[in-house]
């Protein structure tokens, strides 16, 4: 941390002088090569740099070298300064001209920029100039010399994409949740719930549609751009239009959803077969059933948190064989293997037709 308070202090106080940009750049070349150990490498103030097969040149700020290889660059300005669009620019091109894939823009902050070879580069770390800043002394120990690493500088970067991608898919998702679309995605949530605590389907609609769900923001937090929102939901919507909403017909009643469509089936089968016993029922079931009395002394024994989810264990849903033994059926129903359960209901003569749902439809 004492590296980058001192570093840290005399910016500061170049800020407080107004400092200008050549003074700056003296101050932040000096305190790379001894603070910060690059002394001992090549390390190049305006360094000229040919664009190309002509006789154009640009000349980057500082140009630092590992093993006479180009490592990064650092775009320059006044530690008074407020970044634009056209600093950012010329610093990309630079990185892309040497090519390096670290750039440094130093002015009234530092910012990294990373350039993965083939794409545009992206900032990926901001720092202030705070006194003990957690930042700051990041920024030391990526960039002292005597640590320098390509790879963990790479590695370092691309973590930190991953963690602003995930931040931006966190600020689109809050953006939608907090619209028609995120009081749609309660009212299926809590429809679930409710199909999952044994709640016929209509029953659960009603109970829905005696609700006003409403969703809104406890703190504020930055809004996304429209083209960054408008993207989020086309992926969005994408993503959802993937979704298996499918619901049935059985021999022409109801309206199933995948799991109460199986124990339906489930249940058609065993009241059809008065004379088959648990075991035979078992057999015969391409899902998995299991006694009642099974399922009570696995629950006291597991840890799995869904354990009061995982059959179907109310009164109305629960089955009896000819041999007297009560038993439930899965409600590990999807549409990976809701097939396996629509294939035997029609071995057995039952007519089981697709229904088109408001979420199909929309």
């Amino acid at each position: 941390m004492q590296k980058w308070n001192t570093l840290c202090k005399d910016v500061l106080e170049k800020k407080t002088k107004e400092a200008g940009e050549q003074e700056y750049q003296e101050l932040i070349y000096n305190h790379f090569r001894l603070l910060l150990g690059w002394h001992c490498e090549r390390v190049e103030k305006q360094y000229k740099l040919r664009v190309g097969s002509s006789i154009n040149y640009v000349y980057p700020d500082i140009v630092f070298f590992n093993k006479e290889t180009p490592a990064f660059v650092i775009e320059m300005k006044k530690p008074n300064h407020l970044q634009n669009r056209d600093e950012v620019v010329q610093l990309h091109s630079y990185m892309k001209l040497l090519p390096v894939q670290f750039g440094l823009y130093i002015g009234e902050h530092i910012e990294l920029y990373y350039y993965e070879f083939g794409k545009e580069p992206i900032s990926v770390f901001q720092i202030n100039f705070t006194i003990d800043s957690p930042k700051g002394k990041t920024f030391v120990d990526l960039f002292n010399q005597e640590n320098f690493s390509i790879m963990e500088l790479a590695s370092f970067c691309k973590a930190q994409i991953e963690k602003l991608e995930q931040e931006k898919e966190i600020k689109r998702y809050i953006n939608d949740f907090v619209t028609e679309n995120g009081k749609e995605t309660l009212s299926n949530l809590l429809e679930l719930h409710l199909l999952s605590e044994g709640y016929s389907e209509n029953n659960a609609k009603r109970i829905i549609s005696e609700l006003e769900i409403n969703v809104g923001l406890k703190h504020k937090h930055q809004a996304i751009s429209t083209e960054e929102h408008t993207s989020y939901k086309t992926r969005k919507t994408e993503k959802r239009s993937k979704k298996d909403y499918t619901h049935y017909t059985l021999n022409g009643r109801g309206h199933y959803g995948k799991g109460r469509l199986a124990l339906a089936i489930v249940k058609l089968f065993v009241e059809n077969n008065p004379h088959l016993t648990f075991s035979e029922i078992h057999k015969q079931i391409p899902l998995d059933t299991m006694s009642y009395s099974a399922i009570q002394s696995w629950k006291e024994s597991t840890n799995d948190m869904k354990k009061d989810n995982r059959w179907f264990e109310s009164q109305e849903d629960l089955m009896k064989s000819s041999d007297g033994i009560l038993f439930a059926f899965t409600r590990e129903i999807g549409k990976s293997n809701i097939n396996k359960i629509i294939d035997f209901g029609r071995k057995q003569g039952y007519k089981i037709e697709p229904v088109l749902t408001t979420q199909q439809v929309l």
